[in-house]
């Protein structure tokens, strides 16, 4: 896989003199120049039939987006982590900037990004209420994952002229959201191009079970069960639904249909799973990359990764 070196930039919207490539291998000097601004919108609706609800989702367009052309834009989608909400990557995470930068850089090509809701009632703060996790109900009462495959990709790629095929669509999130990112496309091979996980909220069987009731019911209760204690956590919905069995249970073959991309910082409390997921996958042999910056689990430590992800996903879609 190539590498690339990241460039920063002084302001959101002034892009700095920089080296590019050209198709030819010569370099040239960028000239100093106002990058194109993509437009944002957020907390746009989508009827959902499967939850029974409006599901909210914030939309970045690329410059020049036109829904007239000839070949589909490629397609981003983005999950925000377990207190956020749609818009959390644009108020948070600096994501319409870094995304004008890569894009006047040419180091990604023109992509629409969408920013979906998590939240199983978007009118309160997700501290007030039980997590999806980006998971199913056990009880089947909201399931938040099927809907996302079954009725929000089609929704977004029909209406936004983006994606259609896997070579033309990546997914990647923070924390909570990188394992909603890990767990869609390791859970369907060959729906994605790439995988970007930051900091993903995944945890080792023995701190999953040391997790105090009342953060183990907020985070996982609605998917694995309520008030289970113990080894009694470590059910059939816990087994199904975690990214270790799933990456042992899935053939190489399948898997490596997608390519993963792990960046955590070495102070960040869920440390310890995601380099145990990246020796499982070295193990595996799957493509990945697996970066460990000095870092804890904070948005800055985000804002500077978010680049490597995208630089990322540039080198595996089609």
């Amino acid at each position: 896989m190539k590498r690339r070196t990241l460039i920063t930039a002084t302001t959101a919207t002034t892009a700095t003199a920089a080296v590019l490539t050209t198709g030819a291998g010569t370099a040239q000097a960028a000239p100093h120049t106002t990058a194109a601004r993509g437009r944002v919108r957020e907390n746009l609706p989508m009827r959902s039939r499967t939850l029974g609800m409006d599901v909210l989702y914030s939309l970045y367009l690329p410059p020049g987006w036109n829904a007239r052309r000839r070949h589909p834009y490629p397609v981003l989608y983005l999950l925000h982590g377990a207190t956020g909400q749609n818009d959390e990557w644009l108020r948070m995470g600096n994501a319409r900037e870094i995304l004008d930068r890569a894009i006047a850089r040419r180091r990604i090509p023109p992509l629409v990004v969408v920013m979906p809701d998590g939240r199983r009632d978007t009118s309160r703060p997700s501290a007030e209420q039980p997590l999806v996790y980006w998971m199913n109900d056990a009880d089947g009462g909201f399931p938040w994952a099927d809907m996302f495959t079954t009725e929000f990709l089609p929704y977004v790629e029909d209406r936004y002229r983006a994606g259609g095929a896997a070579e033309r669509r990546g997914i990647g999130g923070l924390s909570m959201g990188g394992f909603g990112s890990l767990s869609f496309a390791m859970r369907a091979p060959g729906t994605f191009a790439a995988a970007i996980g930051l900091s993903v909220g995944l945890r080792t069987d023995a701190q999953h079970v040391a997790l105090d009731m009342a953060g183990y019911n907020w985070r996982f209760g609605a998917a694995f069960g309520r008030d289970l204690e113990g080894e009694a956590r470590l059910n059939e919905r816990y087994l199904h639904w975690n990214l270790f069995r799933v990456l042992e249970r899935t053939p190489a073959a399948e898997l490596s249909r997608t390519a993963y991309y792990l960046d955590c910082g070495s102070y960040d409390e869920f440390f310890e799973a995601n380099a145990d997921l990246h020796l499982a996958m070295t193990a595996k042999g799957l493509e990945h990359r697996f970066m460990a910056r000095e870092g804890i689990h904070e948005w800055q430590y985000w804002i500077d990764g978010l680049p490597g992800g995208l630089d990322f996903l540039a080198e595996h879609l089609g």
